[in-house]
């Protein structure tokens, strides 16, 4: 969602054809209204701001009220069927008249399905589901003159997501051993369900509910795994490109988890999950198998049968010994929690790569693992704001609360003089 201001001019304008109809009565619910009625038809054009047609809008509900009265426009529907903007079922539709000025809201979600207004609010739920949500827009227009042009000024009524993914090289003493390979991020206990109130129309006018808010998870597939290695957090990688559709969710600010680091701390509140698997490479030098088995310019063919017949045994034929490749298999470790811990025992690249192959052969999803970032926001969801989250790796924390990376923090045992 590009987060701009959509501008709306409703035009209102008597033609010919119009005054020829048959007019029907002044559609009000306020019999004072309906006696001062002008009948001047309220033919309503929508233009941009340099009068170019905007495709983005093909309906929206209006309510339109004279004073403090009862609404004499009250949630109906506006289409174009041919190049007029009517409302659906008042295609006569007149100006009630008085001196009194009027306010108009305006919604909008390209559907009939949009809530209606009622004495200034209404309640909307996000739909979870990232590809059944709607770019929901809003509008108000205050102390307009009867008969004259209404401006219409639509926001976007939701937040939008955007995400940055990465490890800060300088978070964990310069870390630069690790390859990170992500397929799925999921934000949790998100809010979904909250009250709009256009006489807050200007800065904040949602109101969540934290015991009627329809918390959800968004479940957020990339198209393709996105693979990196710590770098500046400027250099972070950007998932426009990776992501289908927008992410929408309900404008507020969410509570993070609060994670004190201690063992048997529970997931809750706000988080980012991270669908990923994380592989340590064992030192700076990425040492191989041949250094491994002690092999070296000085080895001679005993030696080598030798390495390859541990090589087999130790590795259970998981890597191929065909040709000498298995010389310049990698030393490396995945780290990520696939069981109750974050070992997954595997070693060797080879060993890697053929249980990737076999994952992938089968569907699934056995080789990655599930690590969590409290959802942290300074300001939160911001009303007709594009919010940009730093998925932050380097902050990673187990179910319990520990930060990921404690089981390798050497310990320090003072020596006495």
């Amino acid at each position: 969602m590009k987060i701009t201001t959509i501008r709306v001019a409703v035009i209102l304008a008597v033609t010919a054809a119009v005054t020829s109809c048959s007019k029907e009565s002044p559609v009000v619910k306020n019999e004072s209204l309906e006696a001062l009625g002008s009948g001047k038809p309220f033919i309503v054009k929508v233009a941009g701001t340099r009068g170019e047609a905007i495709s983005s809008v093909s309906t929206f509900k209006m309510v339109g009220i004279q004073g403090s009265s009862t609404p004499w426009i009250d949630n109906f529907q506006f289409t174009k069927p041919e190049d007029v903007w009517i409302a659906s079922g008042h295609e006569s539709l007149t100006w009630p008249g008085s001196t009194d000025t009027h306010t108009f809201y305006g919604i909008s979600d390209n559907t009939a399905d949009a809530p209606d207004i009622t004495d200034g609010k209404f309640v909307y739920t996000v739909p979870a589901t990232v590809a059944d949500q709607k770019d929901l827009l809003v509008s108000k227009n205050e102390n307009q003159a009867d008969g004259d042009v209404v401006s219409l000024n639509f926001k976007h009524a939701l937040s939008s997501v955007k995400f940055k993914i990465g490890f800060d090289k300088d978070a964990r003493g310069g870390e630069n051993d690790i390859h990170l390979h992500v397929t799925k991020i999921t934000l949790y206990h998100i809010a979904t369900k909250g009250t709009f109130d256009f006489a807050n129309f200007a800065s904040s006018p949602w109101t969540v509910d934290s015991e009627d808010a329809g918390y959800e998870d968004i479940v957020i597939n990339l198209k393709t795994p996105v693979d990196f290695t710590p770098s500046a957090v400027n250099e972070f990688i950007s998932l426009d490109n990776n992501i289908d559709g927008e992410i929408l969710v309900m404008p507020h600010k969410p509570t993070p988890w609060d994670t004190d680091g201690n063992y048997g701390h529970p997931l809750n509140n706000s988080y980012i999950g991270v669908t990923c698997q994380i592989i340590e490479y064992r030192s700076k030098d990425t040492p191989i198998y041949y250094d491994l088995a002690g092999l070296d310019e000085e080895s001679d063919e005993d030696d080598y049968e030798e390495a390859k017949e541990m090589y087999i045994d130790f590795y259970e034929g998981l890597a191929s010994t065909d040709n000498d490749d298995w010389l310049n298999d990698k030393v490396l470790g995945v780290i990520v929690p696939t069981t109750s811990e974050w070992v997954m025992n595997v070693v060797l690249q080879s060993i890697l790569d053929h249980r990737n192959a076999e994952a992938a052969a089968n569907g699934t999803e056995e080789n990655l693992g599930e690590v969590y970032i409290p959802l942290e926001m300074a300001n939160g969801f911001g009303f007709n704001k594009t919010n940009v989250i730093n998925v932050r790796m380097d902050k990673m924390k187990y179910p319990d609360g520990r930060d990921f990376y404690a089981p390798f923090v050497p310990i320090i045992i003072p020596v006495n003089p």
